[in-house]
């Protein structure tokens, strides 16, 4: 009865200090990041998808309104999906439209979204820098109410994006300290991307750190031209 006891607060404890994960997830068009930065369109959003991890597939479902109360009015165009279940792991999923802006000035004032794609002509190549943004004050929001219910810190998981190249030309692609295509990259490394092709990039530890600090990190850069 007493290892039953020991394991029971064990899994407990660990539940705590685990923390309500959010994953992120965004399909990226070069197109889309060519008529923001270089034609500064207004109004250009990403397709994406977050998952919130729960304890359950019938906690998904039992609390499900209070996921669509703290995180509906935080996205764009916020849609529910089903839930998700990978391994022992629970998800809360939901597709949502990330803002792409051509600068990060007074950003948050311009958008109801958490987070924002920043995509601006390049100052160290001829190109354009592609950046997540973060708006505190809505993180720290959803943190609060999470914590009210939970007791749990909400904090940011895996960031993924997958980058298409739509357009009829060959792309160069610029990332540094990311995954690409699940392989660790260190330093700065070129990728070629062909019509039709895509990308697979996802934040390392260091970067998510980074950017749950200093709300913006570097995702990758497009270049036009040496």
């Amino acid at each position: 009865m007493l290892s039953i006891r020991k394991l029971f607060l064990t899994a407990l404890i660990l539940l705590f200090l685990t923390g309500c994960k959010l994953d992120l997830s965004a399909d990226l068009n070069v197109g889309d990041l060519h008529r923001a930065a270089l034609s500064k369109q207004n109004g250009i959003a990403s397709a994406g998808t977050i998952k919130f991890e729960v304890g359950s597939i019938a906690n998904c479902g039992d609390d499900s309104e209070f996921f669509i109360s703290i995180l509906e009015i935080h996205f764009l165009e916020f849609k529910i999906l089903p839930c998700e279940q990978m391994g022992m792991e629970t998800y809360f999923v939901a597709a949502i439209k990330i803002p792409i802006l051509f600068t990060h000035i007074d950003w948050p004032e311009k958008t109801s979204s958490l987070i924002a794609l920043n995509a601006r002509p390049s100052n160290k190549i001829g190109g354009i820098d592609v950046e997540l943004l973060l708006n505190q004050d809505r993180f720290r929001r959803i943190n609060k109410a999470v914590e009210s219910k939970y007791f749990q810190k909400f904090e940011l998981s895996r960031i993924g994006i997958e980058l298409k190249n739509d357009q009829v030309s060959y792309q160069d692609v610029l990332a540094s300290d990311v995954f690409v295509d699940s392989l660790p990259v260190v330093g700065i490394k070129a990728f070629g991307l062909s019509p039709g092709k895509s990308l697979i990039l996802e934040l390392s530890d260091v970067k998510e750190e980074y950017f749950s600090l200093y709300n913006r990190v570097s995702l990758f850069s497009l270049v036009l031209s040496i």
